[in-house]
């Protein structure tokens, strides 16, 4: 099973809570609104160290913040 952040979710979530994404650059530290939102946008990865801090801006469990895609199968069932 392979986790990866939900960009939707997160954005999604950050629209309903009505928080901009200059309040989220600040949250997190980052230098500028634009290093916030190209993470949003997946132009860059979330750091492992913001997505504690990212999570309880938006007020959910950090798990909530992640989606889980299982591997397809390389095994085939065959049957007779």
């Amino acid at each position: 099973m392979k986790a990866t952040v939900d960009l939707k979710f997160i954005e999604e979530l950050r629209n309903e809570k009505g928080f901009t994404c200059a309040e989220m650059a600040k949250e997190l530290g980052l230098k500028g609104t634009d290093k916030y939102y190209r993470r949003e946008k997946g132009e860059y990865k979330f750091q492992a160290t913001e997505l504690p801090i990212l999570a309880r801006k938006l007020s959910v469990p950090i798990e909530k913040i992640f989606a889980y895609n299982l591997p397809k199968s390389q095994d085939k069932v065959t049957t007779s």
